[in-house]
């Protein structure tokens, strides 16, 4: 599992760097160039070379460390190798996210130009896509401290953990779903807006629906004693 994500790290980080190199040659000294947009697909700020062409490779350098010790460090280290399929996933959706956003910005900086409405409709097919992704794999993942929802009672009760990850895919695959569709019908800056107001409640409800479950789960796991009673 390690070998693959690493591998997928130093192909990401190859591309990464290359498209770093392009733009910070291609791009004369004290120029200012975007590095961040809104959800009108607009840049709102804009950044020195250094931050521009050096900091997504810093960036994806540090996830991959972070990412290939995890199941060392982690005390449920055997259950993320059991996660295979989503801990890969979002080693992945990482890595190539902070590719194609030095792509981007290489592309920005040397005089490219993107639509803003095709950055706002792109951002938000990007968002719905990795919800798809997240949700088809999540409902695999074992208890650990890395991948998952980890709240204090996901990680406390299996019983906690499963449902609430059950309940995970199918809400974050039905949000992918409609966000996927709404993304070509409606303004992309509402669509965007709507998918993070949702997955934000999303997340309220599983947290709420953890403790429910581990409320009620027998065998769970408690700091005091008394608890249990």
């Amino acid at each position: 599992m390690i070998r693959i994500g690493l591998l997928i790290s130093l192909i990401c980080f190859i591309a990464a760097a290359s498209f770093s190199a392009i733009g910070w040659f291609g791009t004369p000294e004290g120029a200012s160039v975007p590095v961040h947009f809104n959800a009108s697909g607009e840049a709102d700020r804009y950044g020195s070379k250094a931050e521009a062409f050096l900091f997504m490779p810093l960036i994806l350098a540090g996830l991959t460390f972070l990412l290939s010790l995890a199941p060392s460090i982690d005390p449920r280290g055997k259950n993320i190798r059991r996660s295979r399929s989503l801990y890969l996933a979002v080693w992945m959706i990482g890595a190539l996210s902070l590719v194609g956003a030095q792509g981007m910005i290489t592309y920005l900086a040397l005089g490219g130009e993107i639509p803003p409405d095709m950055m706002a409709r792109g951002t938000s097919v990007f968002i719905a896509v990795v919800l798809l992704a997240v949700g088809f794999f999540i409902a695999k993942a074992r208890p650990n401290f890395f991948a998952g929802v980890r709240t204090p009672w996901t990680l406390t009760s299996d019983l906690s953990w499963d449902k609430t990850h059950r309940w995970a895919s199918r809400i974050f695959l039905l949000i992918g779903l409609v966000g996927l569709g709404a993304a070509f019908i409606f303004p992309p800056e509402f669509v965007t807006y709507g998918l993070i107001g949702a997955l934000l409640s999303a997340a309220l409800g599983l947290v709420v629906y953890s403790f429910i479950v581990w409320k009620n789960d027998p065998a769970r796991e408690t700091l005091n004693p008394d608890d249990a009673d």
